[in-house]
């Protein structure tokens, strides 16, 4: 009975002692096998000058969404911004970015690589952030702002979805714009668009994003605020929202649903597009109009950068 005895309280404390280490992993696997993968709504927005106190900023919100594979888009806004906002107004409320990021598992940094942005400057710049990984939030201060300013973000992580379907799943990813026209019904583009590298984003929680840029050829701004002028320029022919968004397997059509846009007046609106997936590509198909007499469909192609796995590393499938 000694021998027994002693045996199951050195397997308790065996137990016990790696409790501790089960349980991060349990913790890593539910977020990813990087603490900062998933869909992170923002809730606190924090900015100062270098060596003093951060004021908050009022009303704040955003999402950013970032992948196990690296691949992250952030968008950063407040709320109830007013349709009376002129360009530049516009462009100091909202702002976007999409690119790659490197995660230092040795310490609590991480790096970024604008891939696009709608402000033309930040594309291709580089810069690093540190961050605080609490049980369902993120805190990520970037202390190498224009002018030495500080921000500190902290980011409230959205939980995936208890049961993902099955017809979902091929649509969750980051996607690459990689071509875009007016299509007739001969299926002639009569009216090829061009874009800056863009992306769209679905999540296994539901959400979504998007950051179409204009054409390539914007140019920087010549100081931190832009004019009214580089302002119109930056913004001609930029889309950019997120929200949430479902899928319709029978008809295959997704429906999205803006939270937050960078025009105001497009807050509460809705999308309807038609999808088809050809692995690595995926085309949204808009509603058919009418251009020179004739019916037209936009249709946009991208192919994947990002995939349900990348999304959710803990996904059982």
């Amino acid at each position: 009975m000694r021998v027994a005895r002693a045996l199951v309280t050195a397997l308790c404390a065996l137990a016990a002692a790696q409790l501790p280490s089960v349980l991060a992993a349990q913790q890593a696997a539910a977020g990813g096998t990087s603490p900062i993968v998933g869909t992170w709504q923002l809730s606190t927005l924090e900015r100062g000058a270098a060596g003093q106190p951060l004021s908050r900023v009022p009303n704040p919100m955003g999402m950013m969404i970032q992948a196990e594979n690296g691949y992250v888009i952030e968008i950063v806004s407040q709320a109830a911004r007013p349709a009376t906002l002129n360009a530049t107004e516009q462009f100091m409320t909202y702002q976007a970015f999409w690119g790659t990021s490197t995660f230092d598992a040795n310490g609590s940094t991480v790096s970024y690589h604008i891939e696009g942005a709608l402000d033309p400057g930040r594309t291709g710049q580089r810069f690093t952030r540190s961050f605080q990984r609490k049980p369902t939030q993120l805190v990520l201060t970037d202390a190498a702002s224009q002018g030495g300013a500080m921000t500190r973000l902290t980011w409230e992580r959205i939980p995936e979805l208890e049961a993902l379907p099955d017809y979902q799943q091929p649509v969750v990813g980051f996607w690459q714009w990689t071509a875009a026209g007016l299509y007739n019904a001969a299926g002639v583009n009569v009216q090829p668009a061009h874009r800056d590298a863009s992306v769209i984003v679905y999540t296994p929680t539901g959400h979504m994003a998007v950051l179409y840029l204009g054409p390539p050829g914007r140019k920087p701004f010549a100081g931190p605020t832009p004019t009214l002028d580089e302002a119109r320029s930056a913004w001609q022919g930029s889309v950019s929202y997120y929200g949430t968004y479902i899928v319709q397997p029978k008809s295959r059509t997704m429906f999205h649903y803006q939270l937050g846009a960078a025009n105001p007046t497009a807050v509460g609106g809705s999308f309807m597009r038609n999808f088809e997936i050809n692995e690595p590509q995926v085309k949204l198909i808009f509603p058919p109009t009418m251009l020179n007499g004739e019916q037209v469909r936009n249709t946009l192609t991208l192919k994947r950068l990002a995939g349900v796995n990348d999304m959710w590393p803990a996904l059982q499938r």
